[in-house]
């Protein structure tokens, strides 16, 4: 048995969170039984745990998982045995995430399958029919049917494979009027602790302040164009939070990127990354490479300033939201963590395409101080219940499609701020407020409540801008922001 699992004792808020909403939440300790399942998201852990275990007896049904993923998951190494596989059998199950596109050329619909190492698989009618909305935009996770038909042709090319049955592990029917409406049964405190939970980590372990820090990462899942920075030290659970929270967002791990993978392939005819995610998070940002430098970050700029990109003659408009995620090394002094000191300032890890270009740092709304987060140690992590993560996947962008930044900016009056400033801290609080009082009309929330969004938005911009005052101190200034809430 979990050993985790058996030693836990529920909370008076498990409690409250069973009894209100049993039908969508999830005991986080049961889904990391097994260190070799890291590498799949955790909404997949999540919908095989709650399909299969038992939380008063969780072997046998941990059991069974093991026994699915044996027999359906793919490891890249054995690509080409399973398609050989596919070809000799004429059928086979796979467990993976499918991607659909339509290629207008051809007037033809083909499934993107990494399980497989294919981009060109054909899907049948039905499936989308059922499932078309989520397969293409953005993709599912699920089991499938592939089965093998040599006899199909375009001009001279086989196109064998072929998906005929897929089933979603992912949650379609969610009501945010429910969700708001739950809200109302837990103090601010419990919310909190709700909403760590099902992040994946324990809040006993954490400070109200750090807390925050982590809802503030949610914040780009919920307002579009959102565009955000944090650097810390190594393993404070950056990259576990942008790669687990939603199927919506994608990471891009270090390496090399460029116009045609970010934003449009003129080749394909093929939207980038930008184009298709929610959130776009750039893992390891200073090892981040920009092949034709001059090109991608002049188009990352206008597109972070605008919502839009042009790309030849086509001009594009994306939602997305852009997080740059990397490590800084650290000192501490008197108890308060700072970066180390010899950084000339503290943007200076990004690449140097982006390091002193401060008109590419302004497009920033906040930066998250990483240093004030702690090495996320085995016992850390969410014992206690917590939403399914693809509920509070479909939840985030329910949330995402309420505007409430013009409400917000009626409450807060600032004093000589420029526009960016401005529009940054609004764009901070109305994702805050979405995520913590999303039950309240920001007209009726309190003064206390609004004022805990409002200290860390100005914060956050506070540290973009006394930065860019570092980088260029002819052109900004290093000083407090003033914005108050209007009585």
């Amino acid at each position: 048995m979990n050993k985790e699992h058996e030693s836990y004792q529920f909370t008076a808020l498990d409690q409250k969170v069973q009894e209100l909403m049993p039908d969508r939440i999830i005991l986080k300790s049961l889904t990391r039984w097994n260190d070799a399942y890291k590498e799949f998201p955790r909404f997949v852990m999540e919908y095989l745990v709650a399909r299969f275990v038992d939380p008063s007896n969780p072997v046998t049904g941990q059991s069974k998982i093991d026994r699915i993923l044996t027999e359906n998951w793919v490891d890249s190494s054995e690509k080409e045995l399973i398609k050989s596989r596919i070809k000799e059998k004429g059928v086979y199950k796979l467990l993976g995430s499918l991607q659909v596109r339509l290629d207008a050329a051809k007037d033809h619909y083909w499934v993107t399958l990494p399980v497989i190492g294919e981009n060109t698989v054909r899907i049948t009618r039905n499936i989308l029919i059922e499932h078309g909305d989520s397969l293409l935009s953005g993709g599912a996770w699920g089991t499938c049917t592939i089965e093998y038909d040599s006899n199909y042709k375009i001009g001279n090319r086989i196109y064998p494979f072929v998906v005929t049955d897929f089933k979603p592990f992912q949650i379609t029917r969610v009501s945010l009027e429910d969700y708001i409406e739950k809200r109302k049964h837990f103090n601010t405190e419990e919310w909190i602790d709700l909403l760590m939970n099902t992040i994946g980590f324990n809040p006993a372990y954490f400070s109200l302040r750090q807390k925050l820090l982590y809802l503030l990462r949610l914040v780009p899942f919920v307002e579009k164009n959102y565009n955000m920075i944090e650097l810390g030290p190594r393993e404070t659970g950056k990259t576990y939070t942008y790669r687990n929270t939603s199927s919506r967002s994608f990471v891009i791990s270090g390496g090399s990127t460029t116009p045609a993978t970010l934003f449009y392939h003129k080749g394909a005819k093929r939207l980038g990354i930008i184009g298709q995610r929610d959130v776009v998070y750039f893992d390891e940002i200073g090892r981040t490479r920009f092949t034709d430098a001059d090109a991608t970050v002049n188009i990352l700029k206008d597109y972070m300033q605008t919502g839009q990109f042009t790309r030849g003659d086509q001009e594009f408009t994306s939602a997305a939201s852009i997080v740059l995620g990397g490590n800084i090394e650290v000192e501490t002094t008197g108890g308060e963590s700072r970066p180390s000191q010899d950084y000339p300032h503290w943007l200076a890890v990004l690449p140097s395409e982006l390091n002193n270009d401060t008109a590419f740092i302004d497009r920033l709304h906040a930066y998250l101080p990483g240093w004030e987060l702690t090495k996320i140690r085995r016992e850390y992590f969410a014992k206690g219940f917590g939403f399914m993560t693809d509920y509070f996947a479909e939840i985030l962008k329910r949330l995402r499609e309420r505007t409430i930044q013009s409400i917000v900016s009626a409450r807060i009056d600032f004093s000589d701020e420029t526009s960016r400033n401005q529009d940054s801290v609004q764009k901070t609080i109305s994702g805050l407020v979405k995520l913590i009082f999303p039950h309240k009309d920001v007209d009726s929330i309190e003064h206390d409540e609004l004022k805990l969004c409002l200290d860390l938005a100005v914060e956050t911009r506070e540290i973009v801008q006394n930065q860019m005052a570092v980088i260029s101190p002819g052109e900004y200034q290093s000083r407090p922001m003033k914005a108050r809430i209007r009585d």
